[in-house]
């Protein structure tokens, strides 16, 4: 336990003090007298600062507490899948950053290049087993991979179908209120057709692929965490061996 806490005093305490200096520091800065100094830049930037360096302080407490959990604790074959998924995602949000063909995928590609990239540098700290550690793994089992799976499945359908409700176009559709106002109930349907159109037919498979990542992650780790639950497979019995003269 005493890993655990000595980090957590120490990052945990600075992460807490950069969250009071963001939460204190706007009224301490109503009382400068010059408002030329109070409405400065460098004044105005330091609770973002400071909220910035206690995000960043309480991520790496997360990969210190990860890295001293599981460091040379997973099985090469349950590390490697979840470093590879992080790459594809890193990947596919570049793609989807520099495609010039759907505008949506701009908007989901950076948030799926940072998860990815975040996810990167976390596992890139967790040390697994050496590879020869797997051959004496059992293999995995049918009903680990089908388990695994539906659990990935639903886990899928509920983070798409979250974030297709969430992103469901509504009334104005992305037009200023005012001008909106201004139309008629012919060009207000034809705006709602072509919007709604573009959503069911390009916006909604991009969010079924964004969530492909989690649910990915979701099946490697359930697969591994079932095989501890289940009866490990009986061994093969070894054949007599017939001996001639």
């Amino acid at each position: 336990m005493q890993k655990y806490l000595s980090p957590i005093k120490r990052l945990g305490g600075f992460a807490l003090l950069f969250l009071i200096i963001g939460l204190v520091f706007p009224s301490l800065s109503a009382g400068i007298g010059d408002e030329r100094v109070r409405d400065g830049v460098l004044i105005r930037a330091v609770p973002f600062v400071a909220f910035f360096i206690m995000v960043l302080l309480l991520y790496i407490l997360v990969i210190v507490l990860v890295a001293r959990r599981f460091n040379g604790k997973l099985p090469n074959r349950a590390h490697r899948p979840v470093e590879l998924l992080a790459i594809a995602g890193i990947l596919f949000g570049v793609v989807f950053l520099f495609q010039p063909f759907f505008f949506v995928s701009y908007r989901y590609g950076f948030l799926l290049v940072l998860a990815s990239v975040l996810l990167f540098i976390l596992w890139s700290h967790v040390v697994p087993k050496n590879a020869k550690a797997d051959a004496s793994l059992p293999p995995f089992t049918s009903a680990q991979q089908i388990i695994a799976a539906v659990v990935a499945l639903i886990v899928l359908f509920v983070l798409a179908s979250s974030a297709i409700a969430a992103n469901q176009p509504v009334e104005p559709y992305g037009v200023r209120q005012r001008l909106w106002n201004t139309y008629d109930d012919a060009r207000k349907a034809e705006i709602a057709d072509a919007t709604l159109s573009q959503f069911n037919n390009v916006d909604r498979w991009f969010l079924i692929i964004l969530n492909l990542f989690p649910a990915g992650l979701m099946f490697f780790a359930v697969r591994e965490l079932v095989g501890v639950f289940l009866p490990a497979p009986a061994p093969t019995p070894a054949r007599a061996v017939q001996r001639t003269g």
